[in-house]
């Protein structure tokens, strides 16, 4: 998991990295849509919610790499391109964008001092958590969103506004 937060340079990336980051990110996402799609068009509806990363919108991010940032973004085109495709089957297809989320990965990679300059950036004055983001995709698959597809939702505490 270190190579999937260690930060890249442009000329550091091999081959295989960019691969392994394109395949989990981007070619995972188009697969498993793939695989629930033709389902939800028998059922006549459904929601798909795809992982982008404010690396995506920022161009880079505090860990991860340009080749993350690009899968991220890919991620958010394939998103936008599903949903007008598969809209009118009334499979609705949404994007997350989580900043910095606290996990056991990340702890271990913030000292005080860079946390806190972190923390400094972001409004809501802390790391976001992984029940931010079920919360926000709980949203997304719910009717309460029911009209709402090809959108990214932004899950950073502020980090970026736009």
């Amino acid at each position: 998991m270190q190579v999937l937060l260690s930060r890249f340079k442009t000329l550091e990336i091999g081959i295989e990295d960019y691969n392994r980051i394109l395949d989990v990110n981007l070619r995972g996402t188009l697969l498993m849509s793939q695989a629930v799609i033709p389902t939800m068009q028998q059922q006549k509806g459904g929601s798909i919610i795809c992982l982008s990363s404010v690396s995506a919108q920022r161009g880079g991010g505090i860990f991860g790499g340009p080749h993350y940032s690009a899968a991220k973004a890919g991620v958010l085109g394939l998103t936008k391109a599903m949903a007008r495709e598969f809209g009118p089957d009334q499979i609705r297809i949404n994007a997350l964008t989580p900043g910095l989320i606290q996990t056991d990965i990340t702890g271990g990679l913030l000292q005080d001092e860079r946390r806190h300059a972190i923390l400094d950036g972001i409004p809501l004055g802390r790391l976001g958590s992984a029940s931010d983001v079920a919360n926000a995709a709980l949203f997304l698959a719910s009717d309460l969103s029911g009209y709402l597809t090809g959108i990214t939702l932004d899950v950073n505490g502020g980090m970026l506004i736009h």
